[in-house]
């Protein structure tokens, strides 16, 4: 086996001028949703969700040290679903944990679309826990059958389950966490036809259904975004170049699910930013690693460009580590394709 270098950056654009050198939410990024509402602005969320970096299954746990170890303590994982202490050893996977699809992956039938790898419902689990939960949808549990001190499974309490004989609660501090995890998936895919609906609807524009939304809704208001979250999701970002915009939005939430539905959503201040060139995705210190390529083998990835106001074409190139084994389909992009958004 060839291992091609953790970090090795695909591409490398030069815009010039004015691209942000921070995690924080580019100008501009939202600029699509506003002024919308209802239906309306779940879609312009879906079409801006959806289109981000595909990653490879086997390269998340040399993501995950970027999306989810504790701030002071950057080798430690942080793990929503037990209280063990558990910590990276490099980019392997960690002993006694999984690589866990907080939205059960059967509920779509298969592993051949982006769900499969998208780290926003992805995250690092402790290997017990993994196993009691399932596939079964979030809930709170009436009668125990599992509980590790900060997550449990059991029979609902009465009028949650959507039919399932058992379900999934986390612990209080991470119930937010989960709600918008699952608002960012009923809209990045609300495209996709669920083989099972515990909690999600094939006929509904909303996507989750009526007693999943009441939960999810209720664990959003209690627990707020944290910093935690916010963190997580500009790593995320760094690595796949979308972001979650319930935990950047939270208050999206009420315009699609809750109490402001119907009203029209408007982006504090100006969303067109001072007029500057700005490079939207990827954003700076992004990294698409391959991992392991056997001899002989490849693995592509497809990266979407996006930019404001750029007045320069974009140059591509590659660079850094084993950079003569890796190619681009284009070695420039015109400014014009790349400010109505463009994939590479």
């Amino acid at each position: 086996m060839k291992t091609l270098k953790t970090a090795a950056l695909l591409a490398t654009l030069l815009v010039g001028a004015g691209t942000a050198s921070h995690a924080a939410v580019p100008v501009n990024y939202y600029k699509s949703i506003d002024g919308k509402s209802g239906r309306a602005l779940k879609d312009a969320l879906h079409e801006l969700a959806k289109n981000h970096t595909v990653l490879t299954y086997g390269s998340l746990w040399r993501y995950f040290p970027q999306t989810d170890r504790y701030p002071n303590n950057t080798s430690r994982v942080w793990d929503m679903y037990s209280n063990k202490t558990y910590y990276f050893n490099g980019i392997s996977a960690v002993s006694g944990m999984n690589k866990e699809h907080s939205l059960p992956k059967s509920w779509w039938g298969g592993t051949t679309v982006d769900a499969y790898t998208d780290l926003n419902h992805l995250y690092p689990s402790d290997g017990e826990a993994n196993s009691a939960k399932l596939n079964y949808p979030l809930g709170e549990v009436n009668t125990i059958a599992f509980d590790n001190g900060s997550c449990k499974t059991g029979t609902p309490v009465a009028g949650q389950g959507g039919g399932s004989s058992v379900v999934f609660e986390p612990a209080d501090e991470y119930k937010g966490d989960f709600a918008r995890t699952y608002f960012y998936m009923a809209t990045c895919y609300q495209d996709y036809t669920w083989k099972y609906t515990y909690m999600l609807s094939n006929n509904s524009w909303l996507t989750l259904n009526v007693w999943s939304v009441d939960l999810l809704l209720r664990w959003a208001r209690q627990d707020p975004v944290s910093d935690k979250e916010k963190d997580r999701n500009d790593a995320v970002y760094r690595c796949q170049n979308n972001r979650n915009p319930f935990i950047d939005n939270p208050e999206l939430i009420e315009y699609i699910w809750g109490n402001k539905t119907g009203q029209v959503f408007n982006l504090d201040g100006d969303v067109s930013g001072d007029g500057s060139p700005q490079l939207i995705t990827p954003t700076q210190g992004t990294e698409l690693d391959f991992g392991e390529v056997g001899l002989g083998k490849s693995i592509s990835y497809t990266v979407y460009i996006k930019g404001e106001n750029l007045t320069n074409n974009l140059s591509v190139q590659t660079y850094r580590y084993d950079y003569k084994m890796f190619t681009t389909s284009v070695s420039s992009i015109d400014r014009t394709v790349t400010n109505q958004g463009h994939r590479m």
